[in-house]
């Protein structure tokens, strides 16, 4: 999808997602009726004006109602004309409430076939740390992305070429960390040790920079707020 869009400019970037629906237009294609999904996935949707928080699992055989709601899960706030409508409230990205969901995989094992081993946590807030928020004995990769390309701030350069060069150092950083991870001790304490050692490996770079996503990061406090714990998690299969 990312190396398809070849798009250097932030105004040509909004304008293809705002006025061309860019985003629809990606989702309506990667979907199609007789598709399985193998392996459970979740993702949360904000629901407005009182910012609620929901966490909709889906898993198995297509489900139609599926793309209502991921539809809603990928409504950016001031990308589209209008967001989606679920059940008579506005539903827009779930990130505005939690953009970095870890927790429905903690609270929502049920929902998994095997018990967790591990978690990767991939975003781009420099400043994010799970542990100032919840506990877990599940050992979890806290990794901010902007480190692959030294923290360069040319977020919305999505041309062919910078978009290589960023999956390709990409794929090294994770080759390195895979290499780190799995050598060696791999039982859980072994795995939340080298965990911890990535974490303060980068912990002073990450300290020294601002990423893109750490204003909605902030926000997240106020959807924690609001987030009913009984209530939250939605199963669509």
């Amino acid at each position: 999808m990312y190396r398809k869009i070849d798009i250097t400019k932030k105004a040509e970037l909004f304008w293809q997602v705002f006025a061309k629906g860019l985003l629809s237009k990606h989702i309506d294609s990667i979907m199609q009726a007789s598709d399985r999904l193998d392996i459970p996935m979740c993702f949360p949707v904000c629901f407005i004006p009182v910012l609620s928080t929901r966490y909709y699992w889906i898993y198995g055989d297509y489900n139609r109602v599926w793309e209502r709601y991921i539809t809603a899960a990928t409504c950016f706030p001031f990308l589209k004309v209008f967001p989606s409508v679920m059940r008579g409230r506005f539903a827009i990205d779930g990130g505005a409430v939690d953009n970095i969901p870890i927790y429905p995989l903690l609270k929502g094992q049920e929902y998994t076939d095997k018990p967790l081993d591990l978690i990767f946590a991939l975003h781009f807030d420099a400043q994010y740390e799970y542990r100032k928020i919840f506990r877990t004995d599940v050992p979890i990769i806290d990794v901010d992305l902007s480190i692959c390309s030294d923290f360069e701030k040319e977020h919305f350069n999505y041309s062919s070429r910078i978009m290589d060069e960023r999956i390709a150092r990409a794929y090294e950083y994770g080759d390195r960390m895979a290499e780190m991870l799995f050598t060696g001790d791999v039982s859980r304490e072994g795995l939340q040790r080298k965990a911890d050692e990535i974490f303060m490996a980068e912990h002073s770079a990450r300290q020294r920079n601002m990423s893109s996503d750490r204003l909605v990061s902030i926000l997240n406090i106020i959807g924690r707020a609001f987030r009913s714990d009984t209530h939250c998690m939605k199963k669509l299969f």
